[in-house]
């Protein structure tokens, strides 16, 4: 039984002759995970604490007193705090947050999965951070100039058509990069105007397909060659030949990249700027927060502020009540 290999807080001694390297164990637990890019920074956060400390399996861990994995761990994400100098603020929050974060979560896979005590995070108290987007925000006037920018390009070949639609869907159904090149054919119902979306989590959303976006997309499949199943899919492979997949999402990150610098004069932004600006163009517009969730997929009304990074001087309410004197 996995149980049996770490006892209680007050032995911390592992029973039995079985050795479970700790890196197995992490391989194991972001498994669980379905992001490749969260994959990696789990396990980089968690592997780099158990370096640190010197644990190289599961019995490893069951001999550490767990007050002594408590002060460990501290010690271990104190090195990792950044601060300044003069105010002796930190400096990389979201940082040290993000470590904690994925070495908590491990321990409390380590409880379901391995019968571990108690999890040495639980009286942790994460950085106060400002909980508002980072990423760059586009203007509506930019995402126009980007669009112009791209259908003028776009009959030029089937590359030049593909790349267009995806800064579209980018742009009008606030998609992740994930969603986009996992949209299938058959995803798109041209009667209803719709698309079912896969997305974040494992679960569908069904979005309404603008008609001028759905007429472009009918236009697309009806005049090009397609061989695959998805609406994003390499037009040429030259090195496998192989092109009933979808497109990697890194290339969808060059593009985005590469055209809005090129657009913007030389701004920086990725797939999640067109996301972001979508939510803060739905604001502006006056879209309720529902009729925003149903768009974005998000699960709460917080995640939607959170992208709302505006000008907290220019909108906001307070200039309503001028009208009182």
């Amino acid at each position: 039984m996995k149980n049996d290999l770490i006892l209680s807080t007050e032995t911390t001694v592992v029973e039995g002759s079985k050795v479970i390297h700790i890196n197995d164990v992490i391989d194991e637990f972001v498994s669980t995970k379905r992001s490749v890019n969260t994959k990696r920074a789990y396990t980089r956060d968690i592997s780099t604490l158990f370096d640190a400390i010197s644990v190289t399996s599961l019995n490893d861990l069951g001999r550490v007193p767990f007050f002594e994995l408590v002060k460990q761990i501290q010690d271990f994400l104190e090195r990792a705090t950044q601060y300044d100098k003069e105010t002796n603020r930190p400096l990389n929050p979201k940082t040290v947050n993000r470590k904690a974060y994925s070495i908590s979560s491990f321990f409390k896979f380590l409880i379901h999965a391995y019968g571990y005590p108690k999890n040495p995070l639980d009286q942790y108290q994460a950085h106060k951070t400002e909980r508002r987007s980072t990423t760059t925000s586009l203007t509506r006037s930019e995402v126009i100039d980007v669009l112009k920018y791209m259908s003028q390009r776009r009959k030029t070949s089937q590359t030049a058509f593909r790349d267009y639609l995806a800064i579209c869907c980018l742009s009008l159904l606030a998609l992740r990069r994930n969603e986009l090149v996992g949209l299938k054919w058959t995803d798109i119902d041209i009667g209803a105007s719709s698309a079912n979306i896969f997305q974040k989590g494992g679960s569908y959303k069904l979005l309404p397909l603008p008609k001028n976006l759905l007429d472009q997309l009918v236009w697309y499949k009806e005049n090009y060659k397609h061989v695959s199943d998805y609406v994003f899919a390499p037009v040429r492979n030259n090195a496998t030949k192989k092109l009933n997949k979808p497109l990697n999402t890194s290339y969808i990150y060059t593009l985005v990249k590469k055209v809005v610098a090129r657009v913007v004069d030389g701004k920086k932004a990725t797939p999640h700027s067109f996301r972001k600006s979508f939510i803060e163009m739905a604001l502006n517009n006056q879209e309720d927060f529902i009729s925003i969730i149903n768009a974005t997929g998000h699960s709460t009304v917080e995640m939607v502020k959170y992208y709302d990074t505006r000008d907290t001087l220019k909108n906001n309410a307070v200039h309503g009540m001028a009208k009182l004197i």
